[in-house]
C-alpha cells in the first residue's frame, strides 16, 4: 500500500492485553470443567472417574500458569492442542499482511489520481456496479476508507473465533483469533491518515490476497486524456468482446485549464 501508516492497529496496551489473555485462559480452564449447571464431568478423555477426580483436585490448588500448562499437556497427550490465547495479537498482525485488498474510488476525474495510479494520464479507469448481491454491496467485504489521524485501538475487548484443525498424527488442533468480522479488526484494514481523503476510497476486502473475480459487474470505461488512439480502439474491442453493457468515456482538460472532466464517448 502507498500508505506506511495504514493496515495496522494501535498499540495494544500491555495490562489491557494481558487482561484478556488471562481472561481466554481461564475460559479454557472452565471448559474443562463443561458449562454452567451441568455439574462437573465425571471423566476426562481416557481418565477413569478416579484419575480424573484426582487430577481436578490437583489442579484446583495450582497457580494460573501452571493449571494452564497441566490443561495443554492433557490435551497433547490425547492429540489435541488447545488455542494459545498469547499468539492472537500476533497472529491479528500477521492476518493484516495478509488479507487480499482491491482499492476503488468513489471519483473519476481526479487529477492527482490520473497522474499516481492512471500511468500519467496514459491509462485507464474501470467502473463497477453496486448491484444488489455483488460483493460491492455486501457489508462484510466492502467498506469505506475512514481518514483519521488515530489508528483503531481495542479498548473494551474484540471478536473471537476458533478454527479447529486435523493434525497428521490423527489429533486435532485449535487456534483462536481475532475475528474477520471484529470492528478494531476492520478499522484497521479501512483507515488512513487525512493527506489521502482526496481519494474517497473504498475496498474490496477478502481475508486472503490472491486471484479473484471482480466483486460486481464492469459498467464503464475511462480512457486518460494522453492515452493513444490506437489502444483506446484496442482496450473498446477487448471489451466488447464480452460485455456489450459497458459504456465508454474520455477525459478531457477544461478549457479555462481549471482542471479535468470526463465526458462519454
Amino acid at each position: 500500500m502507498n500508505d506506511p501508516l495504514e493496515c495496522q492497529p494501535g498499540d495494544i496496551p500491555p495490562k489491557w492485553e494481558a487482561a484478556t489473555i488471562r481472561q481466554l485462559e481461564n475460559a479454557q480452564l472452565m471448559g474443562m470443567f463443561g458449562l454452567p449447571g451441568q455439574g462437573i464431568p465425571t471423566t476426562l478423555f481416557s481418565y477413569s472417574e478416579r484419575k480424573t477426580r484426582r487430577w481436578l483436585e490437583k489442579l484446583k490448588k495450582l497457580p494460573h500458569k501452571e493449571k494452564v500448562r497441566a490443561m495443554r499437556e492433557l490435551y497433547a497427550d490425547h492429540g489435541r492442542s488447545v488455542s494459545n490465547p498469547q499468539e492472537i495479537f500476533v497472529d491479528m498482525r500477521k492476518r493484516l499482511s495478509q488479507v487480499g485488498i482491491f482499492s476503488l474510488s468513489e471519483c473519476n476525474d481526479n487529477e492527482l489520481m490520473w497522474a499516481h495510479y492512471g500511468a500519467n494520464h496514459s491509462g485507464i479507469a474501470l467502473g463497477f456496479s453496486g448491484s444488489v448481491g455483488s460483493k460491492l454491496c455486501d457489508n462484510r467485504h466492502t467498506v469505506a476508507v475512514n481518514y483519521l489521524k488515530e489508528k483503531p485501538v481495542f479498548e473494551t475487548g474484540f471478536r473471537n473465533e476458533v478454527s479447529f484443525y486435523a493434525t497428521p498424527n490423527g489429533g486435532v488442533e485449535s487456534r483462536g483469533r481475532v475475528s474477520f468480522e471484529d470492528p478494531v479488526f476492520r478499522a484497521s484494514l479501512s483507515t488512513k491518515t487525512p493527506p489521502w481523503e482526496y481519494e474517497k476510497e473504498w475496498r474490496y476486502i477478502e481475508e486472503t490476497h490472491g486471484l479473484f473475480d471482480w466483486p460486481s459487474d464492469l459498467v464503464s470505461v475511462v480512457f486518460g486524456m494522453r492515452m493513444p488512439k490506437e489502444r483506446r480502439r484496442e482496450y473498446r474491442r477487448i471489451v466488447e468482446t464480452t460485455n456489450s453493457n459497458v459504456e465508454f468515456f474520455e477525459v478531457k482538460a477544461a478549457s479555462d485549464h481549471s482542471g479535468i472532466f470526463v465526458t462519454q464517448v
